[in-house]
């Protein structure tokens, strides 16, 4: 037999040997602060949490940094959770607008029955954030989406406001 056949039986008998640890020891886990014998109740637990914790850190303060990148790693961002981060982002225009697009398409899309004069609504109030009336603008909008059924984002809206 040569030497490299010889290393690569070594290593397959070693991975069958560590196979069979692990499976006979299920999620055991033994050393660094377990006791012998003991599960692990929260094995894979940063010690920045979840990620829509890290999403809701990053909005509650108000940092339009590190929000956006946190909702990038959301399966899902619920339409008040993705208003929330749209009015983060109102003092940076580029990235107001198409964040603000995007939700509107969101809304006519996700919201049943939407017709032109709810969409453009709703797009006027989205652009006014911007305006000289930003506070009439943000309740306006609270109102319709308030309407909707949409509690949470009327109140993210309400507090934007001030």
């Amino acid at each position: 037999m040569r030497a490299g056949s010889q290393r690569l039986t070594k290593g397959l008998r070693g991975a069958q040997l560590a196979h069979d640890w692990h499976r006979r020891e299920g999620s055991r886990i033994e050393g660094r602060g377990a006791r012998s014998g003991q599960e692990c109740e929260h094995p894979f637990v940063t010690s920045q949490g979840s990620a829509y914790g890290r999403f809701r850190r990053a909005v509650d303060g108000g940092n339009a940094t590190i929000a956006p990148a946190a909702a990038t790693e959301l399966n899902f961002v619920s339409l008040p959770d993705a208003l929330e981060l749209v009015l983060l982002l109102v003092d940076e225009p580029g990235r107001f607008r198409r964040a603000a697009l995007r939700w509107h398409a969101r809304y006519c899309a996700d919201v049943a029955d939407v017709g032109f004069e709810e969409a453009q609504a709703v797009l006027a109030c989205l652009a006014g954030l911007t305006g000289r009336r930003p506070k009439a603008a943000a309740s306006a909008l609270a109102e319709l989406v308030h309407w909707r059924g949409l509690e949470r984002a009327s109140e993210a809206l309400m507090r934007w406001a001030g």
